[in-house]
């Protein structure tokens, strides 16, 4: 739908009324258009320069879980955010490297007052009413059943032994549990936040009920980074900037497989603010956002993490055996109304 929506910038007195002249508009079409339009007060000639060539799905959004924030989108799928009502120039700048027309006019400024305001949930994870959100569009929200938790559990008691098993299928629910509890990770609509433990295996070959169990079930949350092994591709980052990208906008699980001493060390503010407490992203502190992922670690030895809450479960290496039935046909667990 077009529509058109304006903000007068300069005006003149013709016999005692007043005329725009010079007005930002914004307009809805293949893009929304940003134009700073000059106006003849005589003739009624308009003369537009085109300042930006915005996506047509950009919003003003007000969020239950992250609070506010512009977002842009492109055929559905989240392309750019910024953080608060002051984030409009980080928004551009996202927009401009993503190929998107942005001029460098002053004028742009007055187009934030244009942007249309909505409240629609963004972060990735389930809604209040269990809906899948899935801004990027990576997710399987195909209805599997129970079957897929039933040949889990096969798999697990095949593969271990003694407490092992149990901390296999632990592992399980808790990676289950942190997508149905997403919807009660919120710092902004809760009266009471919602802390949990981070879960924190001492294993140094668990690989086996990641790959098999765990990846499966949060199958197409790489996009998401739902899981990362050992060293992170953008480590190079920093632990700020690192944490602000594993943080941003997502309250699906965060399973850390392989970890060290050191990589541990590079997600510390990951690590620090696990349970939804608030990180700030740069060095005075301006910006701030919530961590609202649950954790599960696997780590070679019981290493002191910064987390205030932690589940240690030490795993035994003589308590797995190779499995004696084949890989379970585990799906993904973000739909289950059955």
């Amino acid at each position: 739908m077009n529509w058109i929506k304006e903000e007068c910038i300069r005006y003149t007195v013709r016999g005692g009324q007043e005329w725009c002249i010079k007005f930002v508009r914004l307009r809805a079409g293949t893009f929304l258009f940003v134009e700073l339009v000059e106006r003849n007060p005589d003739s009624g000639k308009e003369v537009v320069r085109d300042l930006a060539r915005l996506p047509l799905e950009t919003y003003f959004v007000s969020e239950p879980y992250f609070g506010e924030f512009f977002a842009a989108f492109k055929n559905g799928k989240l392309i750019a955010t910024s953080w608060g009502w002051d984030g409009w120039g980080d928004l551009l700048r996202k927009l401009r490297t993503r190929g998107f027309y942005i001029s460098r006019s002053p004028y742009l400024s007055v187009a934030k007052i244009l942007i249309p305001h909505v409240e629609k949930t963004v972060s990735a994870g389930l809604s209040e009413d269990g809906e899948v959100v899935d801004p990027l569009g990576a997710l399987d929200k195909t209805d599997y059943g129970a079957e897929p938790l039933k040949a889990a559990y096969e798999w697990v008691m095949s593969a271990y032994t003694g407490e092992n098993a149990e901390y296999a299928w632990y592992n399980v629910i808790a990676a289950v549990t942190h997508v149905v509890t997403s919807p009660l990770r919120s710092t902004h609509h809760l009266k009471v936040r919602f802390l949990d433990y981070v879960l924190y295996n001492v294993l140094p070959n668990g690989y086996g009920v990641i790959m098999h169990v765990l990846e499966r079930l949060l199958w197409g949350g790489f996009v998401y980074d739902n899981v990362i092994y050992g060293e992170p591709l953008n480590m190079h980052l920093g632990s700020v900037r690192l944490a602000a990208s594993l943080l941003d906008l997502n309250r699906l699980p965060l399973v850390l497989m392989g970890q060290t001493e050191t990589t541990l060390k590079i997600y510390r503010y990951v690590l620090e603010t696990a349970g939804g407490e608030i990180i700030a992203l740069d060095r005075r502190g301006e910006k701030r956002i919530p961590n609202l992922r649950g954790l599960i670690i696997f780590a070679d030895s019981p290493y002191d993490i910064p987390a205030q809450r932690r589940l240690v479960l030490p795993w035994d290496p003589s308590q797995t055996r190779h499995p004696q039935v084949k890989l379970p046909p585990v799906r993904p667990i973000y739909v289950f109304r059955r």
